[in-house]
């Protein structure tokens, strides 16, 4: 069954009911948004939404799904399960395509926050080792007197932990690089569900 087709059908037997978009939606408890992506052909409607959707425009289930009005009466079998099929299949298809968005954005969201975590450690602790070079606290200088005279002897005692770094650095960018590919994934498998 093609979206566009299906959607330019619920049009059409909207306006001969004289029902406007928020009308329809108010009898199926919808959103006359939702109406309009069906008629527009960019969404399909839940399946148990197609028998009061069909109601609600005087046709039977068979035609709404069909997209089309039956000139005789009756239908076989063969014509009702393949109705009933693409009908199944657009709404599998819909369901697919707004939990692959959603977990798209999912996606972004934690590659956003992947992101401020690797920035926000990495930068902190190029500051701290910044501002240890620039201003020495106390106990990180020692004075002792010599022939000369005075002599400030600076010690450093900070070692670098591999495991530290590893979870500091390394966590935030392997989580961004995860998110990142299976963002880009799950949008290629949008596009041809489309």
């Amino acid at each position: 069954m093609d979206n566009e087709k299906f959607g330019a059908f619920i049009a059409r037997l909207r306006k001969e009911k004289g029902l406007t978009q928020k009308e329809l939606a108010d009898q199926l408890n919808v959103t006359d948004k939702a109406v309009s992506k069906w008629e527009t052909g960019k969404g399909f409607p839940d399946v148990k939404l197609l028998e009061p959707l069909a109601q609600a425009l005087g046709v039977s289930l068979v035609e709404l799904m069909q997209g089309k009005r039956q000139e005789a009466d009756t239908l076989t079998v063969a014509e009702a399960d393949a109705a009933v099929s693409q009908a199944m299949g657009q709404s599998e298809k819909a369901i697919t395509g707004r939990y692959l968005r959603l977990f798209r954005w999912f996606l972004i969201v934690a590659d956003a926050l992947s992101l401020l975590w690797l920035f926000t450690t990495f930068f902190s602790s190029v500051w701290a080792e910044l501002v240890k070079g620039i201003y020495l606290s106390p106990a990180a200088a020692s004075i002792i007197g010599g022939a000369d005279g005075p002599t400030a002897i600076l010690t450093a005692t900070a070692t670098l932990n591999p495991l530290e770094t590893f979870f500091a650095l390394g966590v935030p960018l392997l989580l961004v690089l995860v998110c990142t590919v299976l963002a880009i994934k799950v949008r290629r498998l949008e596009k041809k569900l489309k």
